[in-house]
Protein backbone atom coordinates (compact mmCIF):
# COMPACT_ATOMS: atom_id res chain seq x y z
CA UNK A 1 0.00 0.00 0.00
CA UNK A 2 1.13 3.34 -1.11
CA UNK A 3 0.41 6.76 -1.81
CA UNK A 4 1.36 9.06 -5.08
CA UNK A 5 4.76 10.59 -2.76
CA UNK A 6 8.34 9.83 -2.78
CA UNK A 7 8.83 8.24 -0.06
CA UNK A 8 5.83 5.76 0.38
CA UNK A 9 6.99 4.70 -3.12
CA UNK A 10 10.67 4.27 -1.97
CA UNK A 11 9.35 1.97 0.71
CA UNK A 12 7.50 0.24 -1.58
CA UNK A 13 10.60 -0.74 -3.47
CA UNK A 14 12.02 -1.41 -0.25
CA UNK A 15 9.18 -3.83 0.07
CA UNK A 16 9.79 -5.15 -3.10
CA UNK A 17 13.51 -6.09 -3.00
CA UNK A 18 12.05 -8.20 0.42
CA UNK A 19 9.79 -10.02 -1.34
CA UNK A 20 12.58 -10.97 -4.01
CA UNK A 21 14.83 -12.01 -1.74
CA UNK A 22 12.50 -13.96 0.76
CA UNK A 23 11.43 -15.44 -2.43
CA UNK A 24 14.59 -17.05 -3.28
CA UNK A 25 13.86 -19.39 -0.45
CA UNK A 26 10.42 -19.33 -0.04
CA UNK A 27 6.77 -19.51 -2.16
CA UNK A 28 6.51 -15.72 -2.06
CA UNK A 29 5.01 -13.05 -4.67
CA UNK A 30 3.55 -9.80 -4.50
CA UNK A 31 -0.04 -9.31 -5.56
CA UNK A 32 0.49 -5.98 -6.51
CA UNK A 33 0.47 -2.19 -5.55
CA UNK A 34 -2.38 -0.48 -4.07
CA UNK A 35 -2.42 3.55 -4.53
CA UNK A 36 -3.99 4.88 -1.16
CA UNK A 37 -5.89 8.17 -0.70
CA UNK A 38 -4.42 9.75 -4.00
CA UNK A 39 -5.28 12.62 -6.12
CA UNK A 40 -3.20 11.85 -8.68
CA UNK A 41 -1.04 8.41 -9.49
CA UNK A 42 1.30 9.82 -12.03
CA UNK A 43 4.14 8.82 -9.68
CA UNK A 44 3.08 5.21 -9.07
CA UNK A 45 2.32 4.74 -13.16
CA UNK A 46 6.20 6.24 -13.59
CA UNK A 47 7.13 3.70 -10.69
CA UNK A 48 5.63 0.44 -12.22
CA UNK A 49 6.23 1.04 -15.69
CA UNK A 50 10.42 0.79 -13.93
CA UNK A 51 9.41 -1.95 -11.95
CA UNK A 52 6.37 -3.95 -13.50
CA UNK A 53 3.88 -5.34 -11.01
CA UNK A 54 0.06 -5.11 -11.23
CA UNK A 55 -1.58 -2.01 -9.81
CA UNK A 56 -4.66 -3.48 -7.14
CA UNK A 57 -6.15 -0.34 -7.03
CA UNK A 58 -6.14 3.01 -6.58
CA UNK A 59 -7.94 4.46 -3.69
CA UNK A 60 -8.82 8.45 -4.79
CA UNK A 61 -8.60 11.40 -2.14
CA UNK A 62 -11.82 10.17 -0.50
CA UNK A 63 -12.59 12.35 2.91
CA UNK A 64 -15.05 9.99 4.52
CA UNK A 65 -11.74 7.11 4.61
CA UNK A 66 -10.07 9.88 7.12
CA UNK A 67 -13.26 10.75 9.25
CA UNK A 68 -14.18 6.70 9.10
CA UNK A 69 -10.58 6.88 10.72
CA UNK A 70 -11.45 9.55 13.14
CA UNK A 71 -14.53 8.02 14.19
CA UNK A 72 -13.28 4.35 15.04
CA UNK A 73 -15.71 3.05 12.67
CA UNK A 74 -15.01 0.55 9.58
CA UNK A 75 -16.60 2.23 6.01
CA UNK A 76 -18.61 -0.27 5.95
CA UNK A 77 -20.12 0.28 9.51
CA UNK A 78 -20.67 3.43 8.22
CA UNK A 79 -22.43 2.27 5.05
CA UNK A 80 -24.66 1.02 6.90
CA UNK A 81 -26.12 3.86 7.95
CA UNK A 82 -25.38 6.46 5.51
CA UNK A 83 -25.83 4.28 1.94
CA UNK A 84 -24.23 6.87 -0.01
CA UNK A 85 -20.87 5.59 1.09
CA UNK A 86 -21.25 1.91 -0.41
CA UNK A 87 -19.22 3.47 -3.17
CA UNK A 88 -16.42 3.97 -1.47
CA UNK A 89 -16.74 0.47 -0.03
CA UNK A 90 -16.93 -1.09 -3.52
CA UNK A 91 -12.90 0.23 -3.90
CA UNK A 92 -12.33 -2.43 -1.10
CA UNK A 93 -14.36 -5.16 -1.96
CA UNK A 94 -12.60 -4.87 -5.37
CA UNK A 95 -9.35 -4.87 -3.70
CA UNK A 96 -10.31 -8.12 -1.64
CA UNK A 97 -12.00 -10.10 -4.71
CA UNK A 98 -8.89 -9.92 -6.86
CA UNK A 99 -6.79 -11.14 -3.60
CA UNK A 100 -9.00 -14.16 -3.18
CA UNK A 101 -8.73 -14.66 -6.59
CA UNK A 102 -5.43 -16.09 -5.53
CA UNK A 103 -3.36 -14.31 -8.42
CA UNK A 104 -0.31 -15.99 -9.44
CA UNK A 105 1.78 -12.41 -8.26
CA UNK A 106 4.92 -11.59 -9.31
CA UNK A 107 8.53 -11.38 -8.01
CA UNK A 108 9.51 -7.78 -8.48
CA UNK A 109 12.74 -6.65 -9.57
CA UNK A 110 13.36 -3.43 -7.56
CA UNK A 111 14.65 -0.43 -8.87
CA UNK A 112 18.12 0.70 -8.15
CA UNK A 113 18.05 3.70 -4.98
CA UNK A 114 19.80 5.98 -7.49
CA UNK A 115 17.55 5.28 -10.38
CA UNK A 116 14.50 5.40 -8.24
CA UNK A 117 15.33 8.58 -6.97
CA UNK A 118 15.96 10.18 -10.13
CA UNK A 119 13.00 8.95 -11.69
CA UNK A 120 11.10 10.33 -8.92
CA UNK A 121 13.09 13.39 -8.31
CA UNK A 122 12.20 14.35 -11.83
CA UNK A 123 8.73 14.69 -11.43
CA UNK A 124 8.75 16.59 -8.39
CA UNK A 125 11.69 19.29 -9.91
CA UNK A 126 10.45 19.29 -13.15
CA UNK A 127 6.41 18.76 -12.81
CA UNK A 128 5.63 20.85 -16.02
CA UNK A 129 8.31 18.63 -17.95
CA UNK A 130 6.78 15.95 -16.50
CA UNK A 131 3.62 16.05 -17.40
CA UNK A 132 3.96 17.34 -21.09
CA UNK A 133 5.77 13.93 -21.85
CA UNK A 134 2.94 12.43 -20.16
CA UNK A 135 0.39 14.42 -22.64
CA UNK A 136 2.69 13.28 -25.84
CA UNK A 137 2.69 9.66 -24.48
CA UNK A 138 -0.91 9.90 -24.69
CA UNK A 139 -1.49 11.74 -27.70
CA UNK A 140 1.00 9.29 -29.51
CA UNK A 141 -1.51 6.09 -27.76
CA UNK A 142 -4.46 8.30 -29.47
CA UNK A 143 -2.78 8.41 -33.05
CA UNK A 144 -1.62 4.75 -32.58
CA UNK A 145 -5.26 3.76 -31.53
CA UNK A 146 -6.73 5.87 -34.93
CA UNK A 147 -4.06 4.95 -37.36
CA UNK A 148 -5.22 1.53 -36.77
CA UNK A 149 -9.01 1.24 -36.96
Amino acid sequence: VTDNGFDALFAANRIGASVREKSRTHPLRLAGLIGNRTAKRDLIDKYVQSCPMPVLEVLPLIEDIRVSRIKGKTLFEMAEKEPSLKYVCDYYLNIADQILAGPEGVVPREVPDRELFSLLSDFYLTPGEAQLDEAASEATETIDEVSFV
